[in-house]
């Protein structure tokens, strides 16, 4: 009786500290998931705000990437006109062999195309002769060109424009093209330091935005470890108080039992009483006649 008194106080004492135990875990797992929720909030609103800021250069980076193609375009263009007005006035122009001519690209036959044509147009003597195999070699190379694009064999290339008749004219347009790159590229410098001024507000905000995330991924980490300490420690929790339902119908089993022989002894001790010829009190006979004993 004593030994399972004793047991059942131990699990008394082992349920207080688990239940102890338990109620630290959970506010530390609150406290935990009030945190996962503040900086997933904060990651959130860093985020939102960079994509936001991400959104306004959009526009910006479409314009500054449209004035790069822009001035190729125009410096392309100002090296072609270079080359032409670089170029000595003179008969001689070179004549392809028809399996020369076959292994040029459409891109090639072009430029050879604007080298014959401005040969035609700025060369101011030039025999019968020459301007008659000039202008069958211009034919042969249109032809091929056309031939080529009838095949779409390959892509036409970015096509230049015509070349201006005259070399003051080139240079006028060279000089143009001078002024145009010059006004795209201060365009093109301010658009950049527009876009260089968000990109310093947006790199800060990345940082703190994945500072955010690290602890929020720390935290909620720490949430699942408690989550399953407590539910751990809940599971133990049930275990002891099955064994301690177990125990106190034990001990109440023992008590009945203990009490039942108490009685009994008492019984046989007022039996052997009245068995001898000893008279009972009124106490005694009552005793007997509550087990079910006739007392006299």
């Amino acid at each position: 009786m004593a030994n399972i008194k004793e047991q059942l106080k131990l699990h008394y004492d082992q349920q207080k500290k688990l239940i102890e135990q338990i109620k630290i875990m959970r506010n530390e797992l609150e406290i935990e998931q009030k945190l996962t929720t503040r900086f997933r909030k904060q990651r959130d609103k860093y985020k939102k705000e960079r994509q936001s800021l991400l959104e306004k250069t959009a526009p910006e980076v479409e314009s500054r990437d449209s004035q790069k193609t822009t001035l190729e375009k125009l410096k392309k263009r100002r090296d072609f006109l270079r080359r032409q007005a670089q170029r000595k006035d003179g008969p001689v122009f070179k004549i392809f062999t028809p399996s020369q001519l076959e292994s040029l690209t459409i891109v090639e036959l072009k430029f050879h195309l604007y080298e014959l044509e401005f040969k035609q147009q700025t060369t101011s003597s030039m025999s019968k002769d020459d301007e008659e195999i000039l202008l069958e070699e211009i034919s042969r190379i249109e032809d091929r060109i056309s031939l080529l694009e009838k095949r779409d064999e390959v892509r036409v290339a970015d096509y230049l424009g015509n070349i201006p008749e005259t070399k003051e004219k080139i240079k006028q347009e060279i000089s143009e093209i001078e002024k145009q790159i010059s006004q795209e590229e201060s365009d093109k410098k301010e658009i950049s330091d527009r876009v260089q001024k968000i990109y310093s507000r947006i790199k800060p905000m990345k940082e703190e935005e994945d500072k955010s995330h690290e602890e929020f991924v720390k935290h909620l980490q720490k949430v699942d470890e408690l989550k399953n300490l407590v539910q751990a420690k809940q599971e133990e929790l049930d275990s002891l108080k099955s064994k301690i339902a177990k125990v106190k119908k034990l001990l109440v089993e023992e008590t009945h039992k203990q009490k039942y022989g108490v009685i009994e002894e008492k019984i046989q001790v007022l039996l052997k009483k009245r068995e001898k010829g000893e008279s009972l009190t009124v106490e005694e006979q009552e005793f007997l006649m509550g087990y079910g004993y006739v007392p006299f």
